[in-house]
């Protein structure tokens, strides 16, 4: 029997295929948020398909790797941007599993209201069915109106998916000025959660599109996922990795979609305001 996906608000009666469903939890956080995380993500996903993407070398800020049990891991050399830390562990999924949808989740993530959290990423899920080609950005109203983020100005619904309140990007103000941020806080401007649902090979077709300097760096690995020499090939390939922002190539262009939702959502290094984009 296949699986189901059954909706945390039992009321609405909603089930979501899970077969192809994958989750990508970004480490970042300390070692009790990201195992909530990945906890969090098994509500929804089975462990064994769940994957980690950590680094040797940590940005600045980052923490130091952390051993989860019964979820796969992958081992970047060093911090290289969002560029590389999504599309590799996308490359690895299509290639197991072409129709896979992931849901990605940064590892210092601080839910509030966590059931009706759920609900909004099985939302998400739902139109990346409808639209394989639509990226969905969970983007949340901040909490005070902080200039030193970037904002999201939702535009129209996106085709096919108002009934689930799905709205394509009119404007991403990455540094906007003072008076421009109290604007967009009083008006409908939202910031990233930096939580991304989508069809892996969506992914893989919009890194190849805009960053396609990434994607030929990681061309030579593809050939030597699950081999022996898998480690020390991507040693190598990270010398040459350039440091790219999947995600701010995506928001500048208006390529990615976004779920306005109430402010549920944190982060452990800057809980009132949510992080505008990942690096």
């Amino acid at each position: 029997m296949k699986g189901r996906v059954r909706s945390p608000h039992a009321s609405e009666g909603v089930s979501l295929p899970s077969y192809h469903l994958w989750g990508i939890v970004l480490s970042g956080g300390s070692t009790a948020l990201l195992r909530r995380t990945v906890e969090r993500a098994a509500l929804l996903i089975p462990h064994r398909r769940i994957v980690t993407v950590t680094a040797r070398r940590q940005p600045p800020n980052g923490r130091p790797t952390v051993a989860l049990p019964r979820v796969q891991r992958i081992v970047q050399p060093s911090y290289r941007g969002s560029a590389p830390e999504i599309l590799l562990p996308a490359l690895k999924l299509a290639r197991r599993d072409p129709h896979a949808t992931v849901v990605i989740l940064p590892g210092d993530l601080l839910i509030e209201h966590e059931t009706r959290f759920l609900g909004y990423v099985q939302r998400a899920i739902s139109a990346v069915e409808l639209r394989a080609d639509v990226p969905v950005l969970l983007g949340a109203h901040p909490r005070t109106p902080d200039p030193g983020h970037g904002w999201i100005e939702p535009g129209a619904p996106v085709e096919g998916l108002e009934c689930l309140s799905i709205h394509a990007i009119a404007r991403f103000i990455e540094r906007p000025s003072r008076a421009e941020a109290g604007a967009l806080f009083k008006g409908t401007g939202l910031l990233s959660t930096r939580i991304v649902i989508a069809k892996a090979r969506t992914l893989i077709e919009l890194g190849q599109r805009y960053l396609p300097e990434v994607l030929e760096t990681l061309e030579p690995l593809e050939a030597a996922f699950g081999r022996p020499e898998e480690p020390l090939l991507c040693d190598a390939v990270y010398e040459c990795m350039p440091q790219a922002s999947l995600w701010r190539a995506l928001l500048v262009r208006g390529e990615i979609a976004v779920l306005p939702i109430p402010d549920i959502v944190g982060s452990e290094h800057a809980p009132p305001a949510l992080h505008a984009l990942a690096s």
